[in-house]
């Protein structure tokens, strides 16, 4: 059993709800709007898209989007071990699209494939995801990078895509995890109580 909960100590969410997950995506655009943001704007997509944690994000080289099976290659970094371990996610058309407006990866990836696609640090890749999260007006536990990795996985489930595949996008060893974001289903937990209310 899991030792950590959706919720803290006092009792506040810790991940975002459908609606914060749209208001979050709405805002990047505003919340980044200078021409010379617009590298943060493609980083806070790519944390939207895959539920990939900061550092994960930026371990991204150009080689690791791979535009045959249209996604990404990670890096899983939060497992204890000296091996390093790799998996895909899916992304979608537009967003590759954009990658190769931004950033130039189609080109970049034949002179410097180790290449990171975004050169910044962890403070201001957190920095770019809170401003994102002050201009939809989302504050409190939930307003974090992290609350975005969560809304990822409840999302999914919500849509009911396979444990294996969440599994696998948000790099762990189990289905285990599964069980703790179980508790957060928003909309449909509501659905499910008021089965009994009419």
């Amino acid at each position: 059993m899991y030792d950590w909960d959706l919720y803290d100590d006092q009792g506040n969410r810790k991940y975002l709800t459908a609606e914060e997950r749209r208001s979050f995506f709405d805002a990047i655009t505003p919340a980044l709007k200078d021409k010379n943001k617009r590298s943060k704007r493609t980083f806070a997509l790519m944390l939207y898209y895959t539920g990939c944690r900061i550092s994960e994000g930026l371990h991204v080289t150009y080689k690791n989007i791979d535009y045959s099976r249209q996604g990404v290659v990670l890096r899983t970094l939060k497992r204890h071990t000296k091996k390093k371990i790799y998996r895909f996610v899916p992304l979608p058309k537009d967003f590759l699209t954009k990658l190769d407006d931004v950033h130039h990866v189609k080109d970049i990836v034949k002179k410097t494939p180790e290449e990171r696609i975004w050169t910044f640090g962890r403070t201001t890749g957190w920095s770019a995801i809170k401003a994102i999260m002050k201009k939809a007006d989302i504050e409190g536990a939930q307003a974090t990078a992290h609350g975005l990795r969560h809304s990822f996985v409840i999302a999914h489930q919500q849509i009911k895509t396979p444990p294996q595949l969440i599994k696998q996008w948000c790099g762990w060893t189990s289905t285990d995890m599964l069980e703790v974001y179980g508790r957060a289903l928003g909309a449909e937990e509501r659905e499910m109580a008021g089965g009994i209310w009419e």
